[in-house]
């Protein structure tokens, strides 16, 4: 099994990319203060838009799915992932709201969980789903941090 690690930052926010056999398996989120971008690869459209992206500029990454190994999911995460993925750039849903769109708004806990297992940040853009009544100190949870979601929603200027 081939394995490979790419790393971009811009903005605040590092990324860090796993590709085991030409499938990106992770995508990790942090804080980095440095802009980089990675050397040539099979995936530098992919990184260039994951760039731009934290650049402020809105980017679509559904061509971008293909990538990804989406066949690890069960029919429930795939159901929350797939709402998500139709999320646009600037616009965000309540955890109550996605989970009416699953057909039963008490499983916005089960949503939670879900979201917390997201191993594409950016490309499922859980980082868009807030609290009902969300403010700039309630943002909800985020499994990369809530600095990290702090700057990806200041990024999109959704706060």
């Amino acid at each position: 099994m081939q394995k490979e690690s790419f790393f971009l930052s811009n903005n605040g926010v590092g990324v860090s990319f796993c590709i085991e056999n030409g499938i990106i398996s992770q995508i990790n989120l942090s804080n980095c203060d440095k802009t980089c971008f990675p050397e040539k690869s099979p995936f530098d459209k992919f990184f260039e838009k994951t760039f731009l992206y934290l650049s402020g500029k809105s980017v679509d990454f559904t061509e971008d799915l293909r990538l990804l190994n989406m066949e690890k999911f069960t029919f429930f995460q795939s159901q929350v992932y797939n709402i998500l993925i139709k999320i646009k750039f600037g616009d965000f849903i309540s955890y109550e709201k996605l989970a009416e769109k699953l057909g039963n708004k008490n499983l916005r806990r089960a949503v939670g969980r879900v979201l917390g297992l997201n191993p594409y940040p950016l490309v499922i853009p859980c980082h868009r789903v807030l609290p009902k009544n969300f403010s700039i100190k309630n943002i909800g949870g985020f499994s990369e941090g809530i600095d990290i979601k702090r700057r990806l929603l200041k990024i999109e200027k959704i706060i």
